[in-house]
């Protein structure tokens, strides 16, 4: 009775063990055919308590550019050093090219440390790439120690449109209890939408899952700028102008704010010509008829020499007297990550 209850849990064990070896995480693969590249989003879940300086070296990324996807105050001093806990969820901007014919990065690559395995090195990355695709992606070579191993991350384009709206896409790993629903109302988007965009027959998803996220984005393509294109991803910033300019992607409303980042001293060209108004400065003077509205906007760059122009424009309902003001858009902490 007993060996045959042994051999039942053998049986059982075994079962379970093929289970796993055969269910694999799903994955949206983008079809490329071209050169380009798109700017792209990682969503890294924290394995660990890292610096924002670890976290750039992981996937080496600037500082700036990770402060700039998770809106974070630029200025901020001893940024780099500032601890992120655990579990804290960290948009990781990467370049998306076309490699042999699909979308995906091939750019990070990673030094093999003493007692590392391939699963421990996967698990540095949050799950965004598995230990076989490391390995595959290396011709079969294990983690042996020094040795540089390139780590294939996901990434989508689409594009940069969902919908017919610009967009940024976010690879998301799916972690245990969440849903296509869950996930959705997180990120602003539909059950319908994820599933097209991720090609998904059935409305199912298992922890461990890529999803390619469509993130609502704003864009410069119909603003006149000379020499300059951006594409920002809502609840996001850019740095541009030699980061003397800084353009945020709001969730009020899809239109490119840009005013002065604060960071650099030796910026020139900020004051729009014949007014007192700096770019993203905004004047509304109230009229018998209603107001009229003067903003000093950022017209794009070259090199060292920034554009910017006056826009009038007049509204029928005003509240207030007259003002001046810039609008002004929060910085999130590390605690609200």
């Amino acid at each position: 009775m007993r060996d045959q209850f042994h051999r039942l849990l053998l049986l059982l064990l075994l079962s379970l063990l093929s289970f796993v070896s055969i269910t694999q995480a799903k994955s949206v693969i983008e079809p490329c055919s071209s050169s380009d590249s798109c700017n792209s989003l990682l969503s890294y879940l924290l394995p660990w308590d890292s610096k924002l300086s670890e976290i750039a070296s992981r996937f080496q990324v600037n500082i700036s550019d990770i402060l700039a996807s998770n809106s974070m105050d630029p200025t901020m001093p001893s940024s780099a050093s500032q601890i992120i806990p655990a579990k804290s969820l960290v948009k990781v901007p990467i370049l998306c090219p076309c490699v042999d014919g699909i979308r995906r990065s091939l750019s990070t690559t990673y030094t093999v440390k003493a007692a590392d395995t391939m699963d421990l090195i996967s698990e540095g990355y949050g799950g965004l790439v598995s230990a076989n695709q490391i390995r595959s992606v290396n011709g079969g070579k294990g983690a042996g120690y020094g040795q540089s191993l390139v780590i294939p991350l996901p990434c989508t384009c689409f594009g940069n449109t969902n919908n017919g709206a610009t967009a940024v896409y976010m690879s998301y790993v799916v972690q245990r209890g969440e849903s296509l629903g869950s996930i959705g109302a997180r990120y602003r988007t539909t059950v319908t939408d994820l599933a097209a965009v991720n090609g998904l027959g059935q409305l199912v998803i298992d922890p461990g899952d890529i999803l390619a996220i469509p993130i609502p984005a704003c864009s410069s393509a119909n603003l006149k700028w000379y020499n300059e294109s951006l594409i920002v991803a809502n609840g996001s910033y850019a740095l541009t102008a030699n980061d003397c300019i800084r353009c945020s992607c709001t969730p009020t409303h899809l239109n490119l704010q840009c005013s002065p980042s604060g960071i650099m001293v030796a910026c020139n060209r900020l004051q729009c010509k014949a007014s007192h108004l700096f770019i993203g400065d905004v004047v509304v003077t109230k009229t018998h008829a209603g107001c009229n509205i003067t903003t000093c906007v950022y017209r794009g760059h070259g090199g060292r020499k920034i554009f910017r122009s006056l826009v009038n424009s007049s509204r029928v309902q005003c509240s207030g007297n007259c003002h001046r003001a810039r609008e002004i858009h929060p910085f999130r902490s590390f605690l609200q990550l």
